[in-house]
């Protein structure tokens, strides 16, 4: 829990609070963290959201994640994990996608029955295209890209 700044540091305060330790030893008030978001049905990813890991927990049935456009989206990141076994797929606007063999794809999609769950993938765009870099959790897994 932060300190209130009243108590005596040497530190600067940040929005009126001073950094404290964590059990951790972790600076708890500028520490990293994952926005982490469940989504159970189709959704449209927005661009204030870049940094979420967006998992599909509680999920039941194939979830679609749809990517901003490519002009509203430099530096924006996302990550996407498959926690349960139904389809999930991450759709781009029309060619703007790198992922597997395709430099001009429009999604990839997570959808072999019994390799779904533990693959996702992490997406970076860069104003032009968002690039596809899939996490394959049982080494095997299977990604179709479109």
């Amino acid at each position: 829990m932060p300190l209130p700044s009243t108590i005596q540091t040497h530190m600067d305060v940040f929005h009126g609070l001073a950094p404290n330790v964590d059990g951790n030893h972790i600076i708890d008030d500028i520490a990293f963290k994952f926005n982490v978001v469940a989504k159970v049905a189709a959704y449209t990813c927005k661009v204030k959201e870049s940094g979420t890991w967006f998992t599909t927990e509680g999920a039941t049935a194939a979830v679609t994640f749809t990517l901003p456009a490519v002009a509203d989206s430099d530096n924006v990141v996302y990550w996407f994990y498959s926690a349960e076994d139904f389809a999930m797929t991450i759709a781009a606007p029309a060619g703007t996608m790198v992922a597997g063999n395709g430099a001009t794809s429009t999604s990839i999609a997570f959808d072999q029955s019994t390799q779904i769950i533990g693959t996702g993938a992490m997406v970076v765009c860069d104003g032009s295209l968002w690039y596809a870099f899939p996490i394959r959790g049982q080494g095997d897994n299977v990604v179709t890209v479109a």
